[in-house]
């Protein structure tokens, strides 16, 4: 497997606005009392918060890392605040009702950075959970998208609209550019990152409540995307102890009951943990390997959890998992039963890897995140 790509080629693309001096020395970390510091909302859809998952945690995250860094950052509350009174709106998320609020946004003056968390690929079209007709018709739409980039769409209109998006990676980038139109001007690759606190967790607490220690461990809301399903039907006589750690996203209760019927007296189903539980630090302290055989993640916020303490991790080919991990983790077809097996049973009999937990450590911090988000600010105010 290919090593990360480091390419800057896009991140390094100015954006030539008017901007005072003394809010870029404000948002480098600037905070002298007689300056006003810049206002910024951040905002996901109105139902982010009733499955909440990767997307979420990305966003409380990059508040949270914004704010440690000097930042004046809040959620914005559109019920309580006038929008008018922000400096810049960064909202999270590809979602057609974030369109009403770019044009509010601009239409008062104010400035919107989209976190784009998307990828687009034929394969994932194909194998969604839907009918025959519905995955005929998902497929034919990208085949169009991807030679006809400027067809209208709300994706495209949203994309275009934004003054700046911030995919997590390279590769995502690429996919805005070729299938959207969107000008490399208006891109900046910010990498995804974790809390350093799941570096050292200790395992006793989980094990306690699960299958004890050295269990295959696999994160994230129960839905088709993610692929359990087909996780489970690899591992189905294995007898391999398996957690699965998440709940069932409304609207896919059949595809949750079907995991289930599917699952051996190995598996052992649990609800999600809060990002900031001690718990969800301990599964990743006892697990003896992180799988993860979804039809993509950009590259999937629970891999760079797992991978800050050298678990040994089992990722999807599809997505931008391999730019950030390269060599250091196994990587797997959604489709193929044997691979998914055969892997997950090769990484459950390894050892952590120092050198993985050094790589996460090291390039994939909320501080680093919050550092490239305040320079993408700075490009805009």
């Amino acid at each position: 497997m290919p090593a990360p790509i480091a390419s800057k080629r896009i991140a390094r693309t100015p954006i030539r606005r008017f901007r005072p001096p003394h809010l870029t020395q404000l948002l480098r970390g600037d905070r002298r009392p007689q300056q006003r510091r810049p206002h910024i909302l951040l905002a996901g859809k109105l139902t982010a918060m009733s499955a909440p998952g990767g997307g979420e945690v990305q966003m409380q995250s990059t508040l949270r890392a914004l704010t440690q860094a000097g930042v004046q950052a809040e959620f914005w509350r559109p019920w309580e605040q006038r929008l008018a009174e922000a400096d810049l709106l960064h909202l999270f998320g590809s979602d057609p009702e974030h369109l009403r609020t770019v044009t509010e946004a601009h239409r008062q003056g104010v400035p919107v950075v989209l976190s784009t968390i998307a990828w687009f690929d034929l394969a994932s079209c194909w194998h969604e959970q839907r009918s025959l007709p519905g995955r005929l018709a998902a497929c034919a739409k990208f085949i169009v998208r991807a030679n006809a980039p400027r067809i209208p769409s709300w994706r495209r209109e949203l994309y275009q609209a934004c003054d700046l998006l911030l995919p997590n990676s390279t590769a995502e980038a690429d996919q805005l550019v070729r299938y959207f139109g969107v000008s490399e001007k208006k891109i900046q690759v910010v990498r995804n990152g974790a809390d350093e606190r799941f570096a050292e967790a200790d395992p006793r607490a989980f094990a306690r409540r699960a299958v004890g220690f050295h269990f295959v461990l696999y994160p994230g809301r129960i839905e088709p995307r993610k692929n359990q399903l087909n996780f489970l039907r690899a591992m189905r006589r294995t007898n391999v102890p398996i957690v699965i750690l998440g709940d069932v996203v409304p609207g896919h209760e059949s595809y949750y009951e079907a995991c289930q019927r599917e699952a051996g007296s190995h598996v052992k189903f649990l609800s999600r943990r809060e990002h900031h539980d001690p718990l969800l630090a301990s599964a990743y302290a006892a697990c003896g390997c992180l799988a993860l055989t979804s039809w993509f993640e950009t590259p999937g916020l629970v891999a760079l959890e797992a991978g800050m303490s050298g678990v040994p991790l089992v990722l999807p080919a599809g997505g931008s998992a391999a730019e950030y991990f390269g060599e250091r983790a196994e990587y797997v077809s959604p489709i193929d039963l044997q691979e998914i097996r055969e892997k997950v049973l090769a990484a459950l009999a390894r050892p952590r890897d120092p050198e993985l937990a050094q790589h996460v450590r090291q390039n994939y911090s909320w501080r680093a995140a919050a550092r490239a988000t305040r320079e993408a600010y700075a490009r805009l105010l």
